[in-house]
């Protein structure tokens, strides 16, 4: 008996957006084992892509020098391998990327296949070589200034950095990344589902009506497939 080809579901939005947060209510949601998350940012190219830094001068130049908020900072032709596998019934052994060194790990993540794959990233809906393996893209909505916000709480809290320094690289590189790549996806989604509250980040956790609203349609839409 052949076996059916996994669900993939693409979750996208903005840096901030609550993609992440919706994507992990669905994985919880669902029944054990009928679902699995997939990392798009596990993808980042490792650093040995782009040079061979000699001191910690260079390297810290170096990772001021990559635009992590463009397509092109992704391998992308692993990340649609891995999904092809995934589909196929056949398991993965995902990257890990290390946002402390900015580099790939040496170690992997172990991914085996499921009725529904969950995709989240910022570039989830909008890279060429994915769309056709997609069964249902979702783009979350949210309010520019709430986006910011919960960047900065992440990278600050989360990820040491220094508020400065992520303003920075907000307006200089992720604001222009978002409007070029990620956003016009939104007008090719299967569903638009608007934020304008859930807090992807820190010790206050959505409430249980907000993500009631946001999965509501998530959920109907995998009905109306027969996908769970």
């Amino acid at each position: 008996m052949t076996r059916q080809k996994s669900f993939l579901i693409a979750m996208s939005g903005g840096s901030g957006s609550g993609k992440s947060t919706l994507a992990e209510a669905l994985l919880a949601h669902l029944p054990k084992g009928q679902a699995v998350m997939f990392g798009e940012d596990a993808y980042y190219l490792p650093m040995s892509h782009y040079g061979t830094p000699k001191t910690e001068d260079e390297r810290h130049a170096l990772i001021a020098s990559i635009n992590y908020d463009a397509p092109q900072s992704k391998e992308v032709d692993h990340l649609v391998k891995d999904l092809k596998a995934l589909k196929a019934g056949q398991g993965v052994d995902q990257p890990i990327y290390d946002y402390d060194r900015h580099d790939r790990s040496k170690k992997t993540r172990r991914i085996e296949p499921a009725p529904i794959l969950i995709l989240e990233g910022i570039h989830a809906l909008s890279m060429p070589k994915i769309r056709p393996l997609i069964d249902l893209s979702v783009y979350v909505d949210t309010p520019d200034d709430l986006r910011l916000a919960r960047r900065i709480r992440r990278d600050v809290v989360e990820r040491g950095r220094e508020v400065e320094g992520v303003l920075q690289q907000y307006l200089g590189t992720v604001r222009a990344a978002h409007y070029r790549y990620t956003y016009p996806a939104m007008f090719e989604a299967d569903l638009v589902i608007a934020d304008e509250g859930v807090p992807a980040y820190g010790n206050v956790r959505p409430t249980e009506e907000a993500i009631e609203r946001m999965l509501a349609p998530v959920l109907a839409r995998l009905q109306t497939a027969g996908a769970i």
